[in-house]
């Protein structure tokens, strides 16, 4: 059926003559319409007691089951929730086993979410902790699934330090200083800092004057149609951006800028 066919039979005006006020129209209606806010991570309604109709994978293959209560889908646990509470299809869940069910599935929402953001990259148990928060989780859920998760060696601040501090240094231009404030803003314990950044530096053998004047170098390509103030300047501001300390710094911009003339 042609377009028009298609507007005709309707009763329509075809959409190839419609006027761009007719079209503008509906899109403002489009606009307003609004989306319903998602719940909170981790919020499960309150579960009535009653007999268990189905038990499910949620996919195929999935270690998390959908349970049916009556008619309705009320929550989705893990199947060693379903063993510890005795589930099973024609069996009754009171009060108590039903709220139960529901605390056990808010915790896994949390907890799966969390491993969710593992898969993406490590995560320090503060970066962690705030990204749950901001997803509407509560705080005891979220100290659970985090304590789980260091039980299971998946979140592990010593180790997210170093693995950090290391891939860092091995980029090439940071120093010592930047590491560590990139770590402290992840909520890693200073201590937990000190020894990531120190054990990095001796075993790549880290040396900051090195690694300032590799990354000054490429920086002065980029500003080689400045004047020689200007690019003095943006190169001493760059590099203090990236936390060398100030000797090492003027050191490095009075190399580079040497090099230059030299060429010239």
């Amino acid at each position: 059926m042609t377009e028009w066919e298609s507007d005709e039979e309707s009763g329509q005006t075809p959409r190839s003559q419609r006027g761009d006020g007719e079209r503008s129209s509906q899109r403002d209606s489009g606009r307003g319409r609004s989306r319903a806010p998602k719940p909170p991570l981790g919020e499960v309604d309150e579960i009535a007691p009653g007999r268990v109709t189905a038990l499910h994978e949620r996919r195929a293959g999935s270690s998390r089951y959908v349970v049916e209560i009556g008619e309705r889908a009320v929550a989705t646990v893990s199947v060693e929730v379903i063993a510890d509470l005795g589930l099973r299809v024609g069996g009754d869940v009171d009060a108590r086993i039903a709220e139960r069910l529901r605390e056990a599935a808010s915790q896994l929402a949390v907890f799966d979410k969390a491993v969710s953001l593992l898969a993406v990259r490590p995560r320090s148990a503060r970066d962690l902790q705030l990204r749950l928060r901001r997803a509407g989780a509560s705080a005891p859920t979220i100290a659970r699934a985090i304590e789980r998760l260091e039980r299971l060696g998946f979140v592990d601040d010593d180790a997210y330090a170093r693995t950090v501090a290391r891939s860092r240094a091995l980029s090439g231009g940071r120093s010592r200083r930047r590491i560590a404030q990139e770590l402290q803003r992840h909520g890693v314990a200073r201590e937990t800092i000190d020894a990531a950044v120190a054990d990095t530096v001796a075993d790549v053998g880290l040396d900051e004057g090195e690694a300032a004047l590799g990354i000054a170098r490429k920086r002065m390509r980029a500003m080689a149609g400045l004047d020689p103030r200007t690019q003095r300047q943006r190169l001493y501001a760059f590099l203090a951006r990236r936390g060398y300390d100030p000797d090492i710094v003027t050191r490095v911009v009075a190399s580079v800028i040497d090099e230059v003339r030299a060429d010239d």
